[in-house]
């Protein structure tokens, strides 16, 4: 008796062509691999039921045909769920492969223009991570990074712009693993969201060195003019920086918010203290004047 994945194989084979059956057996496994990544667009946990839409060129009519990944069986508009997630596949120019890159198993699933871009930018960020993941799936623009343990790294890539999200893991174990990568990825790609921040201010906080780098890129530059007298006047300003990032080295960086508040009690001036905030959007990272909640409070 023949399952329903072979029956659904015949059926595709008569809707294209008996020679397209091998490459639309490969996408659907492989977008079946990718339907069960945790928080995948195609993850139907997130409600939504995922379909393939297989496409291909006859002279100048484009054929489709809509397949659920989640039943294995063609959709019309009688049967097409009302809440779900599509993906087309292209016949005639999308590939499937399954090969080692960076030295590590991957699922490569997309269009072949944007697969060599991502696939160059993922070697370039390779190139400075700290730890290689297990395993890795290159599903057109997004990059799943597995570390195991349920644990993934999601970076998407749109134009020059990256975006990173934390699958079941720390901040702290993100900055870890991408290491000097953060760096890379910071001065490489143009707009980053606030997920992004969060993980390079936790790099940033690793060492004294990351944390110079951080405040002089990020900080110092964009403090108001009484903040910056304040700093200018002090006496060794070196010591002041290593004094603050001994403190925001204590931070918990797990349980970082979307801001950090700074304030600094002047022993001349107690009751006009320096306030700081250092806040992650998607927009880069801002500096405020004041602050809502001091995270870091100390005197000099």
């Amino acid at each position: 008796m023949k399952s329903r994945f072979d029956v659904l194989l015949e059926d595709l084979g008569g809707r294209f062509t008996r020679d397209d059956i091998p490459k639309i057996r490969d996408a659907i496994l492989a977008l079946r691999q990718v339907m069960e990544l945790p928080v995948s667009y195609l993850n139907p946990s997130s409600g939504y039921h995922p379909v393939v839409v297989f496409k291909k060129r006859f002279g100048r009519i484009v054929k489709e045909v809509p397949v659920s990944l989640l039943e294995l069986k063609i959709l019309n508009r009688y049967n097409m769920p009302g809440w779900r997630r599509e993906v087309e596949f292209w016949l005639d120019n999308d590939i499937v492969l399954h090969e080692s890159l960076l030295g590590v198993d991957a699922i490569i699933i997309g269009d072949p223009r944007t697969l060599n871009r991502v696939g160059d930018a993922l070697r370039r960020i390779a190139q400075y991570m700290s730890v290689r993941p297990r395993k890795l799936v290159l599903f057109y623009n997004s990059v799943y990074m597995d570390y195991g343990g349920g644990k993934y790294i999601l970076i998407t890539l749109r134009g020059n712009d990256i975006e990173l999200r934390l699958i079941r893991m720390k901040l702290s174990e993100a900055a870890s693993y991408l290491g000097k990568a953060v760096e890379y990825m910071d001065s490489a790609f143009g707009n980053k969201n606030i997920e992004f921040y969060k993980v390079l201010f936790t790099y940033a906080t690793s060492t004294y060195s990351t944390f110079d780098w951080f405040f002089h890129k990020y900080v110092y530059p964009n403090l108001n003019p009484e903040q910056r007298e304040f700093l200018e006047e002090m006496q060794d300003y070196r010591n002041f920086l290593r004094l603050l990032y001994s403190h925001v080295n204590r931070l918990n960086k797990d349980r970082l918010g979307d801001s950090v508040g700074i304030r600094v009690i002047r022993r001349g001036n107690p009751h006009r203290p320096l306030e700081i905030e250092i806040s992650f959007t998607n927009r880069g990272i801002q500096i405020g004047r004041y602050i809502r909640t001091a995270h870091i409070s100390f005197m000099v």
